[in-house]
């Protein structure tokens, strides 16, 4: 069960927060920030699943709603500017000011984009980082008069346009997927989600953030905590974690810190690969120095992260 918390920032406002678990005498913080047309509930199946269970078991998750994304939001004011994706991650940063245990980042598409820069500008406040299909680029020509289009037609209401947009920015063409099934039934879910209790609005705005981002790429030497690129081999932005992932090995000071994993046969990391995700995340976070003595589960299974899952691992999915 989730404890609703509310904090005041000046980069971005109130933040609605979600937390599992309890912060104060915390022995590690897991902080997670939601992609577009997302909120803290994209998370709930991957904290109760359970291979999740001995990272919950030691961790309080600390759930982060961006302005106006939370379920059954009101319109932002009138007069409230969105704030870009380098002030959202300053607002992060002001929420995590009074944790004083080790910190883990969690994100997923946008909301990773938005870690990434919290851990250039504010590491000492992380021991590591996961992000899941993380762009790193600005947009494209066409990226940019797409989501421009989405965004217009946002401001009416949820619409076929801007609901399949979502559903293919988040989980990808998961119909070649080896899970499709299952997938199939979490993106009815995320359809209900959108179209019942999501602002469509105030999406509009984080979208617009999204779209006028500025290159982390080249920022990558000032690098200094542990990164986990996620992606899956069938997600829509796999070739941009790629892009991410080389252009960081070229520049950040110690490629030690950088790993990469790719899942085969998976569209959507979070919900079509749980197991995969919280076995490595588990993996990782025990090289961050925290979760000392929780046993790893099916360890002869997963491949050590900075390598491509193998064609082994394939059969457990």
């Amino acid at each position: 069960m989730a404890t609703r918390v509310q904090f005041t920032t000046k980069s971005a406002g109130t933040l609605n927060c979600d937390v599992v678990g309890t912060l104060d005498g915390a022995s590690t913080v897991v902080v997670t920030v939601h992609d577009l047309g997302c909120n803290s509930t994209s998370w709930t199946h991957f904290v109760q699943h359970p291979s999740t269970a001995e990272i919950t078991k030691r961790v309080a998750w600390l759930h982060i709603n961006l302005p106006g994304q939370e379920e059954n939001a009101e319109n932002l004011p009138q007069d409230f500017k969105y704030p870009s994706m380098d002030e959202l991650a300053e607002a992060v940063a002001e929420v995590c000011e009074g944790i004083h245990c080790p910190v883990i980042g969690l994100g997923e598409g946008a909301g990773a984009n938005i870690l990434a820069r919290w851990a250039l500008s504010a590491p000492k406040q992380l021991h590591g980082v996961v992000l899941i299909h993380c762009t790193s680029t600005t947009a494209g020509y066409l990226e940019s008069l797409k989501d421009k289009a989405i965004n217009w037609k946002l401001m009416g209401g949820m619409n076929p346009t801007a609901e399949n947009y979502l559903i293919m920015h988040r989980f990808g063409d998961f119909t070649h997927a080896n899970n499709a099934e299952q997938v199939k039934a979490v993106v009815e879910e995320f359809h209900q989600q959108l179209n019942n209790k999501m602002n469509s609005a105030n999406i509009s705005g984080y979208i617009n953030s999204f779209v006028h981002r500025t290159n982390i790429a080249e920022k990558m030497a000032a690098l200094s905590v542990p990164l986990l690129l996620i992606t899956g081999a069938k997600a829509n932005h796999n070739h941009t974690v790629h892009t991410f992932y080389n252009a960081t090995l070229k520049l950040v000071p110690d490629r030690k810190k950088v790993e990469f994993i790719e899942i085969p046969d998976i569209a959507n990391v979070v919900e079509g690969a749980p197991e995969k995700l919280a076995e490595s995340m588990q993996f990782f976070m025990q090289g961050c120095g925290v979760l000392g003595g929780a046993p790893m589960p099916h360890l002869s299974q997963v491949s050590k992260p900075g390598t491509t899952m193998t064609a082994m691992d394939k059969s457990d999915m």
